[in-house]
């Protein structure tokens, strides 16, 4: 039955097929066949080999059961076959969801490789057959015939969907064209369903009153809900026709699916909802898998009018979500919400483009993301880390984080945002890694003046940054002592370090002493539920993705409820356990460090802490990383040797400058290193005074002794000179001289 927005709808597409038509075409029109949204793909024109098509069907079939050597015979066949681009993209239509198959079958061993030849088989026959100029050209003048080729042509024109959206609107203005040609094409139009949406209202928004008539009705018959804002831009035009007027009305309400109630709602409200679904990818707006570009849509008058820019599809939504959010902005200036949306989709359209790609909707001169995201402010910037902390977006969290450590005062970076959250101390107790560490950093280098909420997390974070040494560590907590060792050989092939312990307790403080620890594995006995409490209550642990080895229904309710935990069944070793392993790893902490990352923050964070301690800031209290930075001394990394010998030399502390010392004084050590060391101890003298035991201070003076004037010997008489012995010990150098007697 035919709704009653439906039949003004279909009124109103009579009387805009009126003004070019005879009364005949007119009831043609209102008996078009259903957009192509709502029916299967329109056939090739030539059915495809049936020895192909058997290749292909077994392929996907055996890729939905998860049978990966069968599924690589038939893959692997295909790609031998010397079949044409066009002829496997032409398979991809005959299967429905099979590139939903494909994309998810790249997991199962042995197949990556197939299945990225075969999607770039696919990319090329579907870019060549439905951007073919010529082709739709061909296709178009198709429609004007008989019905054989007005169906051959249809189908043609279906397949190129967006791409023929250009020639079919240039056509339809075209003085020569015929009636019937005009009136096939206006029926082919909405048939080319949700691809056409957003070149026919890029087209909308230059076209004069006729085709724009065309245009609302094609889009009414389409019935995407995205069409919604722009149908309604225009409907609020001044000085519109009526009959154009009532013909964007009809198809409003159809593709807000009969709720009139849309026409009352704030354009920038609309625009802001849609750019929301783009930036969260709803499915309905998601590019066609198919292809690896997507296409972004402009008018532009220098090219003709419709024309497009092919981005990388991977950035495709983050493109639009930015597009909504502007016009949002356009429409309501203080619609504020969709600054730090444009702002974020923004940050997210860097951090997805793909590596080596380029945006080719940026102008060569455009700056980067940052910058935008450093002129707002920090009311802005903390609206757009909230946002990417709920999504869980961690890269583009630490982007976030970054622009608002750069910009922002104290006490903007530890102020509450509206519902008193403060997104900046809520990334300390994130799961990633990388999002913790940049948060630390960003609060320690502000130098806030007064405590806040949340404070006491900064060291911790940032003594766990210290110790990172870009290796893969594990905690395995498993009572029995079989059990254990079989879990700890499974988790070492998967390239982890392992610590254990009978108990929580005990794995619990081996893992405090390693320092590096990524994943928690957890057996069935003991209680795992202790494990649990106890890792969430430890400051530096608190985020640690566990694996629990149980399927008990309390820990099935605690795995529903925290994406940071994964179950497997009570006795997984192999592949189970690593794959529970990889995946919540690399769902929450992210990937591991490499050891130049974990280089850089170990020094990173050591000069945050140097600093720290020389303003002598009462909000941070870093003698509580002393003890990680007295076994940095220790670390094979000269750089993070030197780093940690400078921040200890701020630490009033008696164990921080004998550490220091033993650094300087310890002649295995490099030489740059030591120099770095005496340079520290010196200073460090000079602020608290001589902490040194008797035999280091001892040590200084025999070395000062040797009269040696090289380098070390010189950065010891320094030293010497700051600790202001009696002075019998400068008598004794004195007399020890080799000068005039």
């Amino acid at each position: 039955m035919v709704t009653q927005h439906k039949k003004r709808l279909f009124a109103a597409t009579g009387a805009v097929l009126a003004v070019w038509m005879p009364a005949t075409v007119v009831l043609a029109q209102a008996a078009a066949p259903r957009p192509a949204a709502t029916r299967p793909a329109a056939a090739a024109e030539k059915a495809p080999d049936p020895k192909l098509v058997g290749l292909w069907e077994n392929l996907i079939h055996y890729l939905r059961i998860g049978q990966g050597d069968a599924a690589r015979s038939f893959g692997q066949a295909l790609v031998d076959s010397g079949a044409k681009p066009s002829e496997i993209y032409s398979l991809s239509l005959h299967s429905p969801g099979s590139m939903t198959a494909l994309v998810r079958g790249r997991g199962l061993t042995g197949m990556k490789a197939i299945i990225d030849k075969l999607l770039g088989t696919i990319e090329q026959g579907y870019r060549t057959q439905r951007s073919d100029p010529g082709q739709i050209k061909e296709a178009i003048e198709l429609l004007g015939g008989t019905q054989r080729a007005y169906l051959r042509g249809r189908d043609r024109l279906e397949v190129s969907g967006e791409y023929a959206v250009a020639q079919l609107l240039r056509k339809l203005e075209d003085p020569q064209i015929t009636n019937v040609l005009r009136e096939k094409i206006m029926v082919v139009l909405p048939r080319l369903g949700k691809g056409a949406v957003l070149p026919l209202l890029a087209a909308a928004d230059k076209a004069g009153p006729h085709l724009m008539q065309v245009i609302a009705n094609a889009l009414g018959q389409i019935e995407y809900p995205h069409a919604v804002p722009g149908l309604m831009e225009l409907y609020h035009r001044k000085k519109l026709q009526p009959q154009t007027r009532r013909i964007l009305h009809g198809a409003l309400v159809s593709c807000a699916a009969g709720d009139v109630k849309v026409l009352t709602k704030p354009l920038a409200e609309l625009y802001y909802d849609l750019a929301l679904k783009f930036y969260y990818r709803a499915e309905s707006l998601l590019p066609d898998a198919r292809s690896q570009t997507a296409n972004v849509w402009y008018w532009d008058e220098d090219l003709a009018g419709l024309t497009y820019k092919a981005a990388p599809r991977e950035i495709f939504c983050d493109l639009y979500a930015m597009r909504m959010a502007r016009l949002a902005l356009k429409h309501d200036p203080k619609f504020h919400r969709a600054v730090s949306l444009w702002l974020a989709a923004n940050l997210k359209r860097q951090v997805d483009l793909p590596a080596g790609a380029t945006d080719p909707t940026r102008a060569a001169d455009e700056p980067p993301a940052q910058f935008y995201v450093l002129a707002a402010g920090a009311a802005y910037q903390q609206h757009v880390l909230a946002r990417t902390l709920h999504d869980k977006d961690w890269a583009t969290t630490v982007l976030a984080i970054e622009s608002l450590g750069a910009t922002a005062g104290a006490e903007s970076l530890v102020e509450p945002s509206a519902g008193g959250a403060q997104p900046l101390v809520e990334a300390l107790r994130s799961p990633n890694r990388l999002v913790r560490y940049w948060a630390a950093l960003s609060l320690a280098r502000a130098l806030p003046r007064k405590r806040f909420a949340g404070d006491e997390l900064v060291m911790p974070v940032l003594a766990n940054a210290l110790g990172q040494k870009g290796r893969k560590g594990a905690l395995v907590v498993a009572a029995n002592e079989q059990r254990r060792n079989a879990l700890k050989e499974a988790v070492r092939t998967l390239g982890y370090e392992v610590v254990d312990g009978a108990d929580a307790a005990k794995g619990l403080a081996a893992a405090g002493a390693a320092g590096e620890v990524d994943v928690a594995i957890l057996d069935n006995d003991p209680d795992p539920m202790v494990g649990v409490s106890r890792i969430r209550r430890d400051p530096v642990l608190a985020t640690l993705p566990i694996v629990i080895a149980t399927q008990a229904a309390r820990f099935q309710m605690l795995a529903k409820s925290d994406s940071r935990v994964r179950l497997v069944s009570p006795k997984a070793v192999g592949d189970a356990l690593g794959q529970a392993i990889r995946g919540v790893v690399e769902a929450n902490a992210g990937a591991p460090l490499t050891p130049e990352q974990a280089t850089k923050w170990a020094v990173a964070a050591a000069e945050a802490l140097r600093q720290l301690g020389l303003t002598g800031t009462a909000v941070f209290d870093i003698t509580r990383c002393r003890r990680t930075l007295i076994a940095a001394l220790a670390d094979p990394r000269p750089e993070v040797q030197a780093a940690a010998a400078g921040a200890l030399a701020t630490m009033p502390d008696r164990k921080a400058q004998q550490a220091v010392a033993g650094l300087a004084l310890n002649s295995a050590t490099e030489e740059k290193v030591r120099l770095a060391g005496f340079t520290s101890l010196a200073e460090s003298i000079r602020r608290f005074g001589n902490l040194l035991a008797d035999p280091q201070a001892q040590a200084v003076v025999d070395l000062v002794g040797k009269m040696d004037t090289g380098p070390i010997g010189t950065a010891a008489a320094r030293t010497l000179g700051a600790l202001s012995l009696p002075s019998e010990k400068v008598k004794d150098l004195i007399l020890q001289s080799k000068g005039p007697k």
